[in-house]
């Protein structure tokens, strides 16, 4: 192989590397607090979920929730695309085409990079819920202006879940307990600008092969006041004593997913043909490393028929979204804000995703079919959060 081609093939290495990744708990993109495993409903409404969330994404949530659907509903497949910004993938393009790498770094200074994606299935039967799921993320964000450092992530998870809910007290109170098999492929590493020009292909192509694989537990309670609102308070404890990765290949372990307990809130106002859920997180509480404006999100969803209309408050940045039910086909779309610094205000990055979603489902305490008591989409029939209540408009 001549050194042009060389060349050519450690840039594509690189690009490719850092498109194909997926929600890595690492410190490589400065203090992102990374969510694995959100769904766009959630991010719309400032993903302040644990104590709304219902049915198989309760699997990622709050395992609680598997205990407020009964009868049967299968989320088939649900993909979701994101990224950082309309130029996102011109950016990844010209990092493959450029002669010149230090000229495009300065050109990308303060303007982070990121790309997102994946899918998953779920089965819930009664309390009882199984799962898969896998997705890619990418990140890249040019920092230091005295001498530049691009740090870059690239992580691939897949992997099985399962998760049973109990009625404990039935109506008031709930818990749950998820466990999962996670592999991981990936890695996160600041590279210098010298680095980068030239770089071995063989070298890159080493870093980017850890892999490890995990098991993680996840413990939920949800406690609901019998009232017409149906208020709900709720705990979780999510990587019970973190889930760290045991290295199977490549150079080092990927990085570990570190304990996080999660207190939840959330009212459920259900006029006529409109029903109206806040709701509150405040995440990390275990961690006195994060500042507190990091920790908390603030979410508030309008369920209309057919449609819902959401908004929130993420590590400091609004949230934006909204949802349509056509039955079997859910479409739900989200813009966030992301903090990468210390704290709020510090470095913003907002991102916009998509997913659509594709489920079956049949509770006896609803109407209908499309995603009964399980599904994390929007609109026309079904029960929300922990309630028991049956519903035309909103079916969960």
């Amino acid at each position: 192989m001549n050194g042009v081609t060389s060349g050519r093939y450690s840039r594509f290495a690189l690009v490719f590397a850092a498109t194909a990744a997926f929600l890595a708990a690492s410190v490589a993109r400065a203090a992102e607090l990374v969510e694995p495993w959100a769904n766009v409903r959630a991010l719309g409404m400032g993903n302040a979920f644990t104590a709304v969330v219902s049915g198989g994404e309760s699997l990622f949530y709050n395992p609680a929730g598997l205990a407020r659907s009964g009868g049967f509903s299968w989320t088939i497949f649900d993909p979701r695309i994101g990224a950082n910004g309309l130029d996102a993938v011109d950016v990844f393009r010209e990092f493959s085409d450029s002669q010149d790498l230090p000229a495009l770094f300065n050109r990308l200074y303060g303007s982070p990079i990121w790309l997102g994606g994946g899918s998953k299935t779920s089965l819930q039967i009664g309390g009882l819920a199984v799962g898969a799921f896998a997705g890619l993320d990418a990140g890249a964000n040019l920092s230091n202006p005295a001498y530049p450092v691009m740090e870059l992530q690239y992580a691939a998870d897949y992997g099985f879940t399962a998760g049973l809910g109990f009625d404990l007290v039935p109506g008031v109170f709930k818990s749950g307990v998820v466990a999962r098999r996670i592999t991981r492929v990936g890695t996160a590493v600041p590279i210098g600008v010298s680095t980068l020009a030239t770089l071995d292909a063989g070298e890159l192509a080493r870093e980017f092969k850890n892999r490890g694989s995990a098991y993680g537990l996840d413990l939920g309670f949800a406690l609901t006041v019998p009232s017409p609102v149906q208020p709900v308070v709720s705990f979780t404890w999510k990587n019970i004593g973190e889930t760290t990765f045991r290295r199977e290949a490549g150079n080092r372990a990927p990085s570990r997913i570190g304990s996080e307990m999660i207190l939840g809130a959330a009212l459920e106002v259900d006029a006529a043909l409109v029903t109206i859920t806040p709701s509150l997180d405040y995440k990390h509480a275990n961690r006195d490393d994060v500042q507190l404006g990091k920790k908390i999100h603030l979410g508030l969803e309008v369920g209309l028929p057919l449609i819902d209309i959401r908004a929130g408050l993420n590590q400091g940045y609004y949230t934006l979204g909204a949802g349509v039910n056509l039955g079997l086909l859910r479409v739900d779309a989200a813009t966030y804000g992301v903090e990468l610094g210390e704290y709020p205000g510090q470095l913003e990055d907002r991102r916009y995703v998509v997913q659509v979603a594709f489920d079956i489902g049949f509770d006896p305490g609803s109407f209908g079919l499309g995603g009964s008591g399980a599904s994390s989409g929007s609109g026309s029939g079904g029960k929300r959060g922990f309630s028991g209540g049956r519903r035309l408009k909103q079916r969960r």
